[in-house]
């Protein structure tokens, strides 16, 4: 089979790329790209078809997979068998194409000189040397995850800021398609790829000058963190993992004292480290008296670590005054500690969070940032936590976030029946009985019928402001049910006094009065 020149160079191309994903120095590439040598040596590998984006093709195994391989795009890779990232049997593919252009040996001596490391097959020792010697995993230690790490990022980043995210999105999926096969080692190494990565990406998006555009791929590194860590506290952490935690422990401090672009998002990743991966009392006490000692105690991410892990160690009063004393900017920090502080510890520091949120939101200029915050916050203020806070704590809060806060303080007051205030933020709102839902008016007007009395008025305004004959008849039975409402609190003395007042400034609008004539609100004498 002959190539053109086009598939060529994509397959050399699509070779290279995979040179630089796999390490020969790691047992577990060495193993991978054996058995997919094995598998293509033998023929297992058939229906082969390809064309200038893909290649495809079925591999026995143990059972028969179909395999997918783009050549542009190795992210988009898949594979049917169940393993995740990069599989003997998409190499078994490769090899299977590679084999028509060159010498499957040749890409291995190939492989082996871009790392400068010996062949892969003189890792196998025998027996006898292997008792005579300690055993060593070259995949197992931190410093090796961590360069690795580095590695997929050593390439120059694009200089087009929007082709930048595609960018790291991509290093960082064929990262994860590097992580070890063995099940229990994956979420360790996630997070360590996105502890690392959001190191790289900080330098990365500095010097391209693509910030803004990059502090989606932050905030994205912490969540991946969160979720690794949700798994790995599922199960005890074997002995094996001893090693990587120390160096995730002893390298946190560094997410508080690099200066970054990502204030939040390096914070962030530090207090869900604290807070979720390291719980013994006195590796947080450690912690604590190491930031107590740092040069820059000023410093602010500094002050949050203190304040967080004080927290942690149920320093409450101490944590407390050191909130009072940090100011407002510390309010988006107190949104994440609805989620974890223990309910019962949360009540003694909710007055001075409301208060420092208070004077945050009113520091907020941009409109989508007070519609952020919010946002944030009712995701974090769930209904127990609610409970805890007294209510006129609460409805500081309600108000101070209005108008972004108007849907939950809405709910809030009519779970509370609290009906005048219900209808006085209507009104505030601007929202008309036209706008308001009809089963809400109605169990509201049933409740509490004098509460609804300045909706009724302000609908009859509006519908006269209007000037038209439909919006006179309209405002007639807005009138009709006002009366209604005077009626049952035995006030008709005062909807006399207000009915005259209204006819009299609106003696000018004739049709308006002759509605008010055919809905009998005008008696003829």
């Amino acid at each position: 089979m002959i190539y053109n020149q086009g598939l060529l160079k994509s397959i050399q191309s699509y070779s290279e790329e995979l040179q630089n994903l796999l390490d020969p120095r790691t047992e577990v590439h060495q193993r991978l790209v054996q058995r997919g040598m094995m598998l293509f040596r033998e023929q297992n590998v058939y229906n082969v078809k390809f064309s200038h984006k893909k290649m495809v093709g079925h591999v026995r195994d143990v059972t028969t997979v179909f395999v997918e391989l783009y050549f542009k795009q190795m992210e988009r890779n898949t594979c049917s068998c169940p393993e995740e990232g990069i599989c003997r049997h998409q190499l078994a593919l490769f090899f299977a194409i590679l084999s028509k252009a060159q010498n499957i040996f040749t890409w291995t001596q190939e492989w082996k000189a871009h790392w400068e490391v010996e062949d892969i097959l003189s890792s196998l020792k025998r027996g006898s040397d292997l008792l005579q010697q300690p055993s060593s995993n070259p995949e197992s230690g931190p410093l090796q995850w961590v360069k690795r790490i580095q590695q997929a990022y050593s390439d120059v980043p694009p200089q087009n800021i929007y082709q930048l995210q595609e960018w790291v999105r991509t290093r960082y999926q064929r990262l994860l398609g590097l992580a070890p096969i063995e099940r229990e080692w994956r979420p360790l190494f996630q997070l360590f790829a996105a502890f690392e990565s959001l190191n790289m990406i900080d330098s990365i998006a500095t010097s391209s000058a693509g910030i803004n555009e990059m502090s989606f791929f932050a905030e994205k590194m912490v969540e991946e963190a969160k979720e690794a860590i949700t798994t790995l506290s599922a199960t005890a952490s074997p002995f094996a993992f001893d090693e990587y935690l120390h160096y995730l422990r002893s390298h946190s401090t560094r997410l508080l004292e690099t200066e970054t672009a990502f204030d939040a998002s390096f914070t962030l990743m530090y207090l869900l480290i604290w807070t979720s991966l390291f719980k013994k009392k006195q590796e947080r006490a450690a912690e604590w008296n190491h930031l107590q000692n740092k040069s820059d105690l000023t410093e602010p991410r500094i002050q949050l670590g203190l304040i967080h892990l004080s927290i942690l160690l149920e320093k409450d009063e101490l944590a407390l005054q050191k909130i009072k004393n940090y100011g407002a900017n510390i309010a988006p920090y107190l949104l994440s500690c609805f989620e974890w502080l223990p309910k019962e510890r949360l009540t003694p520091f909710i007055p001075e969070f409301i208060r420092q949120i208070e004077q945050y939101v009113a520091s907020l200029t941009l409109p989508h940032e007070k519609i952020h915050f919010t946002r944030t916050l009712y995701e974090t203020m769930d209904q127990e936590t609610l409970t805890k806070i007294d209510a006129s704590l609460i409805e500081r809060l309600y108000t101070t976030l209005l108008p972004y806060s108007r849907f939950r303080y809405n709910e809030y007051l009519l779970n509370k029946q609290d009906y005048r205030k219900w209808v006085a933020l209507q009104v505030y709102m601007g929202d008309t009985i036209d706008f308001i839902d009809r089963s809400t008016l109605e169990m509201v007007a049933k409740q509490d019928p004098v509460a609804i009395k300045p909706l009724y008025h302000a609908a009859v305004m509006e519908q006269i402001d209007l000037r038209n004959r439909d919006s006179y008849k309209k405002a007639v039975r807005y009138l009709k049910k006002l009366r209604t409402v005077y009626r049952k609190e035995k006030n008709l003395d005062q909807w006399e006094f207000y009915f005259a007042t209204l006819l009299k400034k609106t003696k000018r609008l004739r049709a308006f009065q002759e509605e008010c004539r055919k809905g009998k609100l005008i008696h003829e004498e």
